[in-house]
């Protein structure tokens, strides 16, 4: 009772606490809101750090958000009354994390991006711990090309969740688009730690190397690439096709032999022949079939990057080098052809 009657003589501090209290709230209000995008998860507590197992923390977060009704209608093929209950549904759940994901994903897709984009980082604003709500936002930033935005989020999660491999991922498609292979690269080998026998993604760092103008070193992650791909399936993906389609690899072989005697000079048939002994060490073989392929169709990839293959693995490097470089020359080109159709 004495401590009672102690605190209740405290002296007033008039209006000045609340006055504080006031600024920081606004101060506070507009980092998040105002600045999301520069927030930090490690910024703010937000509810997520007090409560581990909210919504806004389970990896299915933005399919929870698309499952609520209006994201219903978009699937449903009906993006205008989408818009309408998005706009009724954020309206009735303001600080609502699934509704802003779900209204700010509408208009993003169908509807005004700036305020799809608002909606994003309010929820980011209110999980900014959460890295799927964030990857969220970075993602929609991404479709709409506004790479330098979508940049800035992924690397704030890679901050926070270095060892996490997607926003890795997700960095190196951007950067592979703005034409910048070697920041590519980099962040492939980040995701590579992660999973360092994915051979499909070592081979596209393999690509970004040579694009960045390292070719010697991008030959030897294509081939430490391959080794992968049949150290992890016992056999290349091409092959398991070819020996499915035949019944066994060696009737394939017979085939594709056959088919050399009626026209000894299709290059596409001397290339699955010479991928089939590659795969059985028969290098010198495969070497003879692919330089007599790469006279008939000097344009193909694939016929150029076999052999590339085949030589390091003989250990001409030199010249492998150079046909590796030779494929993606030409893999360049061909994407800017089908880009300028597209155009």
């Amino acid at each position: 009772m004495q401590k009672v009657e102690q605190l209740g003589k405290l002296p007033s501090l008039g209006p000045l606490p609340h006055i504080v209290f006031a600024a920081f709230t606004v101060a506070a209000f507009w980092l998040t809101i105002g600045q999301p995008e520069t927030l930090r998860p490690e910024d703010l507590e937000g509810p997520g750090a007090r409560h581990k197992h909210t919504v806004a923390f389970s990896p299915d977060v933005v399919a929870q958000a698309m499952a609520l009704g209006p994201g219903r209608l978009l699937s449903a093929g009906k993006p205008d009354l989408a818009l309408s209950k998005a706009a009724e549904l954020v309206a009735a759940r303001p600080y609502d994390v699934l509704a802003n994901i779900c209204a700010g994903n509408i208009q993003c897709q169908v509807g005004n991006k700036d305020e799809g984009f608002r909606l994003l980082k309010t929820s980011v604003a209110l999980a900014p711990r959460s890295r799927y709500v964030r990857l969220n936002l970075a993602e929609q930033l991404s479709r709409a090309k506004r790479y330098d935005e979508a940049v800035t989020q992924l690397n704030l999660i890679v901050g926070a969740y270095p060892h996490w491999p997607k926003p890795h991922l997700d960095l190196a498609q951007i950067y592979t688009i703005m034409d910048r292979p070697l920041d590519a690269a980099a962040e492939m080998k980040l995701a590579l730690d992660a999973d360092p026998t994915d051979y499909r993604l070592r081979k596209e760092r393999a690509l970004a190397l040579a694009r960045g103008g390292q070719p010697g070193k991008a030959l030897d992650e294509f081939v430490r690439a391959d080794t992968d791909e049949l150290n992890l399936l016992g056999m290349p993906v091409d092959l398991k096709q070819a020996e499915q389609n035949w019944g066994t690899l060696d009737r394939a072989v017979y085939e594709y032999r056959r088919a050399l005697e009626q026209s000894p000079d299709d290059p596409l048939t001397k290339l699955r022949l010479a991928r089939v002994l590659i795969y059985r060490g028969q290098t010198d073989e495969a070497r003879t079939l692919l330089l007599e392929a790469k006279k008939k169709a000097p344009q193909n990839v694939e016929i150029h990057r076999n052999l590339a293959l085949v030589m390091q693995k003989m250990g001409d490097s030199g010249p492998a080098v150079s046909e590796f470089k030779i494929s993606v020359s030409l893999e360049q080109a061909h994407k800017r052809s089908e880009q300028e159709k597209q155009d």
